[in-house]
């Protein structure tokens, strides 16, 4: 893939900061044993970027009863770059998966 365009670089740095503040607050680096994996993959058949963030090693997960700031502002963001995410909260730690059409990526351009 060639480079991110400068607008939608934006977006992604936010939403990996919100996932790395509750990280800290409440998950994988919350203790001395979590971590995080964050891989990213591009798929030129199919024309998507996709972005994992897994968490592991932390406190046991619980999903949350009620939608919080962070999610509604990562889900904005991914908006933003025509993406979908799939959150889950599984025992062993969050998954973040973002989902971007590579051609949003290359579109995007900063303000």
């Amino acid at each position: 893939m060639s480079r991110a365009a400068p607008g939608a670089v934006l977006p992604l740095i936010v939403s990996l900061n919100e996932l790395c503040t509750n990280a800290v607050k409440y998950g994988a680096l919350s203790n001395a044993t979590g971590r995080i994996d964050i891989t990213s993959t591009v798929d030129e058949m199919a024309q998507q970027f996709k972005l994992t963030w897994t968490e592991k090693g932390g406190p046991a997960v619980q999903e949350p009863t009620r939608r919080s700031f962070g999610t509604r502002l990562i889900n904005h963001l991914a908006a933003q770059l025509h993406g979908d995410i799939r959150l889950r909260y599984e025992p062993a730690g969050v998954v973040y998966e973002l989902d971007i059409p590579l051609a949003a990526l290359r579109a995007l351009r900063a303000n």
